[in-house]
């Protein structure tokens, strides 16, 4: 039947056949693309902490270390030039220029008076007459025309309003090229230090939650019984616990919280759902043929379930752990934003919780919690490009129907 079918084929394509052939017998399931671009995404983030200390100052991270409120270099400071939107200028001060209004009331039109100035406050609507000598004090009519008058002594220059720049921040400069925020904070190197340890809490509280689960799972699957009623019992109920709501209250009455602390409570929370999954994957592996044989063999149970059906099902905990780290990412940027977070210690969580708590969104600082967020999307995107990535490698099904539809 082979022979006949390669035979059918054209003369022209039966090498192209064999070498396509040729290639698919040496690929490796790993080379995943979409493990590979998500496993590039999750590791420029962890390096973010080891190669970012060698080019960027992270002491800048601390607060007052920076300049307040500087935008980013790429918003054009127009805080010295005519805006392109409103031209509309916002003046300090009184200056020589007939249409900038003076020092007194913004919209009143000055008179000299002569012999002094008056005291009584006049008549504010009424139009004002020229008098020889020395100002009015009464703030005159802010509805009538403003004239020229002399420039004040220390008068500051006038300032433009602008859509990128707004007078009441800072001039951009390369120092601090992502900006900074209103604790003097470099954005740079918030993002250099907390992106990571933000990374960090979730993976040892994967870990955790990870061994605990297959130590758990792989018991109560191969053994059975009333162990396995046990254990299966404990994670059931321990599931249907809303755990963000007991970590908020842990974390409430957690004096001091480190990055250590808090991956320790999210892990109270992170081994039942792996306890679960794994259970389920060894009971359908325990009858099979390679596992009755190692019975027959007189292997011991420890050697059967993490030395022979262990290794089986790598693809598959590897999938699993890196859900778990983006579950508990998400745990941990969720009790920060709450400011149940190490307030000592820069993450992105605790960055956002500080943009809230100053109002950065009203104030136009969007590179106060956009860049935070930024980097979330990064780590989120990578971990589920990596645990769809992991399916596929541990599911022949979906590589037989992904090339299927390729052809």
């Amino acid at each position: 039947m082979a022979t006949s079918s390669a035979s059918s084929l054209p003369a022209g394509s039966q090498p192209q056949a064999r070498k396509k052939a040729k290639i698919n017998r040496f690929d490796s399931p790993w080379l995943n693309a979409k493990f590979i671009v998500g496993l590039c995404m999750v590791g420029s983030v962890m390096l973010m902490g080891v190669v970012g200390q060698l080019f960027w100052r992270v002491e800048l991270s601390y607060p007052a270390s920076s300049p307040l409120n500087l935008p980013p270099v790429w918003v054009r400071d127009i805080s010295g030039a005519p805006d392109q939107g409103t031209g509309a200028p916002v003046t300090g001060g009184p200056t020589a220029s007939a249409a900038t209004p003076v020092a007194g009331t913004p919209l009143a039109t000055p008179a000299a008076t002569k012999g002094g100035t008056s005291m009584t406050g006049g008549n504010p609507f009424a139009k004002p007459t020229a008098q020889a000598g020395g100002t009015s004090l009464t703030g005159d009519n802010p509805l009538t025309r403003p004239t020229a008058q002399a420039t004040a002594v220390g008068a500051p220059k006038p300032r433009f309003v602008g859509v990128a720049a707004a007078s009441r921040f800072g001039e951009p400069t390369w120092e601090h090229p992502l900006g900074t925020e209103s604790n003097g904070r470099d954005m740079l190197a918030v993002l250099l230090v907390g992106a990571p340890r933000s990374l960090y809490i979730g993976l040892i509280a994967a870990t955790i939650g990870m061994f605990i689960g297959i130590i758990l799972g792989f018991t109560a699957g191969f053994m059975g019984g009333w162990v396995d009623a046990v254990i299966r019992t404990i994670s059931d109920s321990v599931v249907v616990i809303p755990a963000l709501a007991v970590l908020i209250v842990i974390g409430a009455y957690v004096k001091t919280i480190n990055i250590e602390s808090m991956a320790l409570l999210l892990a109270l929370f992170a081994w039942p759902a792996p306890t679960r999954f794994i259970r389920a994957q060894v009971l359908s592996m325990r009858e099979r043929g390679y596992v009755n044989m190692a019975r027959i063999s007189g292997a011991s149970s420890f050697d059967i379930m993490f030395k022979e059906m262990m290794p089986n099902m790598l693809p598959y905990l590897a999938a699993s752990y890196t859900g778990n780290v983006s579950g508990a990412i998400l745990a941990a940027t969720s009790l920060e934003v709450l400011g149940l977070g190490p307030t000592r210690i820069p993450t992105l969580g605790m960055t956002i919780f500080y943009a809230i708590r100053a109002a950065a969104i009203l104030r136009g600082m969007w590179w106060w919690w956009g860049i935070p967020i930024a980097a979330l999307v990064v780590v989120f995107s990578g971990l589920f490009l990596m645990t769809t990535g992991l399916d596929e490698i541990a599911n022949p099904r979906l590589r037989g129907r992904k090339k299927a539809a390729a052809a």
